[in-house]
């Protein structure tokens, strides 16, 4: 576990290193350093080098996906049966580790897709510690300007759940300045090259219901991280005011700045999402986008409570993420790659969300529960609406 002190302060660069860059480059806005210039919404990173390694790793990693990912599921499924597994129970996670753990292709891909996870991160961290000095200045820069708002919170006491290196990236959410850089870069590689324009959180936005009466002039983002899915809720809800928080400084710090480049009006709040500053009935509609399985059980039954607390009578609560409508549970592969997620991807709850019932943890914080909502982020799941009545 990381240090739990945030270090959204970081170093405050005085000199006009970015102004001066982008003055030169004939940039409009004066504190947008962009040395190599964008590509629709994604700016490129500085580095030719460390930009052509990481194409190289999102192209093995979509490799990866598309080919080898389904040989290792289907030599899983042929080892399992073979070793007389019941298919169609959890079974004892302690045997099927030891089971798929001695099959080489299996082992390969958990391996490959954690050392390639390990290298990428790697690559961003160092290119934004190169490039520290103009970084910081951007960000410092931003805080100053709109569209939109930043509330930082230095006094704001970080909980221990919220310091791990989740998903194997270094310093976590609040244990680096760059945080929000290193989420934003890798994440890009993570989703193999599909998501350079946000694409994936503007469709995943599609299923964000309106309350019954179409009314919609709050929305709150819980845990943003780089504000994407914010974006996108703006974008679909143009008239509403839009809030996104988060535990990370830098983090937000990171998403102000991107949107401020963007002419987004969103504002950022640190803070805990099971511990917000915002009234009771406030919002038309809370959501969040791969929040809760990054927090523990008792953490989403708090979130879902003051998402129910600060919702306006007849508001929705949407927690969109991996599959928190429909549970791969009961079968030993899911069992399995849950347990692999949680020990070699460093998803440290993932246990526990992976046997959470969320429909029954959404009622017991007070809402009327839809349990056949819209499609969740694949095909193949739906997601659970709650509605304040």
């Amino acid at each position: 576990m990381i240090n739990r002190r945030n270090l959204f302060a970081g170093t405050m660069a005085t000199a006009s290193t970015a102004a001066t860059l982008s003055k030169a480059m004939g940039k409009e806005a004066p504190f947008d350093w962009q040395p190599r210039g964008t590509i629709g919404v994604f700016e490129r990173l500085p580095s030719l080098n460390v930009e052509s390694e990481l194409d190289f790793i999102t192209g093995y990693r979509a490799w990866m996906g598309r080919s080898l990912a389904k040989q290792a599921h289907a030599r899983s499924l042929d080892v399992l049966k073979r070793a007389g597994v019941n298919m169609n129970k959890d079974g004892n996670i302690n045997d099927l580790v030891r089971i798929l753990t001695e099959d080489q292709t299996v082992s390969m891909m958990v391996h490959n897709i954690e050392r390639s996870q390990e290298q990428f991160w790697k690559l961003v961290k160092q290119e934004c510690d190169r490039n520290a000095e103009v970084l910081l200045e951007e960000m410092a820069a931003a805080e100053k300007l709109g569209p939109g708002t930043l509330q930082l919170n230095a006094d704001l006491d970080i909980p221990d759940y919220a310091c791990y290196e989740i998903h194997i990236q270094p310093g976590g959410y609040v244990g680096d300045r760059f945080a929000g850089h290193i989420y934003f870069y890798g994440t890009a590689t993570v989703l193999m090259g599909g998501n350079g324009q946000d694409q994936l959180q503007r469709a995943w936005v599609r299923g964000v219901p309106r309350p019954a009466d179409g009314k919609v002039k709050r929305i709150l983002d819980q845990g943003t991280s780089c504000g994407q899915f914010a974006h996108a809720l703006k974008d679909k809800f143009p008239e509403a005011e839009v809030w996104a928080d988060d535990v990370g400084g830098p983090m937000l710090r990171f998403a102000h700045m991107n949107s401020v480049k963007l002419g987004k009006e969103i504002h950022y709040v640190q803070q805990l999402s099971e511990m917000t500053q915002f009234p009771d009935n406030h919002f038309d509609i809370v959501t969040s986008n791969l929040l809760i399985h990054e927090v523990p059980a008792t953490k989403i039954d708090e979130i879902a409570k003051e998402a129910h607390r600060i919702l306006r009578p007849g508001g929705v609560y949407y927690p969109l993420d991996s599959y928190s409508g429909d549970q791969p549970r009961g079968t030993a592969l899911a069992h399995y790659n849950a347990w692999r997620n949680y020990r070699w991807n460093h998803e440290v709850w993932w246990m526990e969300y992976y046997g959470y019932d969320h429909a029954k943890g959404m009622r017991d914080a007070g809402f009327k529960v839809d349990e056949n909502g819209p499609k969740g982020r694949t095909d193949t799941t739906k997601n659970v609406i709650g509605y304040k009545v």
